[in-house]
């Protein structure tokens, strides 16, 4: 079961100092987020005490690279705002902060060219995906919820690049990808493609090598 870290949403300074208002195991994997915005932490990344956002996201990349026994590098994307994205290769997306990138169906969400320590010959791909609901019951308060969706069935797709854009591989979510010799490089990109027919949030990606 995953762990939801509901953040100051409307924090005035910097989002890496926003503060944590409430920290949730949800059975049914929603959350209320009205005045916040969520970081998922996976099942089996071990999180200590955040003292704000950059220290939770901190903590829960450093978690998920030793999730991945043998890998020792990271490269991530949170999306708190969206100076990761590639806007002149990407379509179908609507540029938000804090968390709140979307793509339509047949979306295209590509990042930027990311510098790697090295050349990868095998890595690890995830990424996440949820959805929002809102009520506004004309009784009651207006609810925004999040909603996780897992990647298996949310129609959304991956594939990496490690020569700027030049070629890319299809990658699986949390499955070991092997990288041909002609692909291999070290300016990464990664896209994300909607194949679904709803419109969905994208609430990170990361690569392990």
């Amino acid at each position: 079961m995953s762990t939801h870290y509901l953040v100051d949403l409307f924090f005035s300074a910097s989002v890496d100092a926003a503060r944590i208002m409430d920290v949730r195991d949800p059975a049914n994997l929603e959350s209320v987020m009205n005045g916040a915005f969520v970081v998922r932490v996976p099942d089996g990344v071990r999180v200590t005490n955040p003292a704000d956002y950059l220290d939770l996201v901190t903590q829960k990349y450093a978690g998920l690279q030793g999730f991945y026994a043998g890998f020792t590098q990271i490269a991530t994307e949170d999306f708190s705002d969206a100076t990761g994205v590639d806007a002149v290769n990407s379509s179908k997306i609507f540029l938000g902060q804090r968390g709140s990138v979307a793509l339509l169906p047949s979306g295209v969400c590509q990042s930027v060219v990311v510098p790697l320590a090295y050349a990868p010959t095998q890595v690890i791909v995830v990424w996440e995906v949820y959805q929002t609901t809102a009520t506004d019951d004309k009784n009651g308060r207006y609810v925004r919820t999040y909603v996780e969706v897992p990647t298996d069935s949310s129609g959304v797709t991956c594939s990496v690049s490690f020569n700027s854009g030049g070629t890319f591989t299809s990658a699986s979510d949390g499955t070991t990808l092997n990288v041909g010799i002609p692909d291999q490089g070290t300016d990464l990109v990664v896209r994300l493609t909607n194949g679904s027919s709803d419109k969905v949030h994208l609430a990170s990606w990361a690569v392990i090598y």
